[in-house]
């Protein structure tokens, strides 16, 4: 479905089936999305019921704390609901789970 990840969120995901686990998944996609719009959408899905699972480069989404990256390759940082839980690489190549 063609949209906008920010307006037309909310209208998609009610039309989750009822009793069925709403969730959302991206990765490696809005380091194409301007900042500003980036926090938009991710005060749009914490709002959300379900779940958030995101799997973008450490600098796209604001994180407290992350451990160092585990090496000198591009990782990224897997998070669920918000929370940071591993560090990643493309295509399922590598999961550094923290501690």
């Amino acid at each position: 479905m063609r949209g906008d990840l920010v307006d037309d969120l909310p209208a998609l995901a009610a039309q989750a089936p009822t009793g069925a686990t709403l969730v959302v998944f991206h990765t490696s996609v809005l380091y194409q999305v301007p900042a500003p719009r980036r926090e938009a959408f991710a005060e749009v899905v914490r709002a959300l019921p379900g779940h958030w699972i995101a799997n973008e480069a450490p600098d796209v989404l604001p994180y407290d704390a992350l451990p160092n990256p585990p090496g000198a390759a591009l990782h990224n940082v897997l998070a669920l609901d918000g929370a940071p839980l591993a560090w990643t690489r493309t295509h399922g190549q590598e999961i550094i789970w923290f501690a």
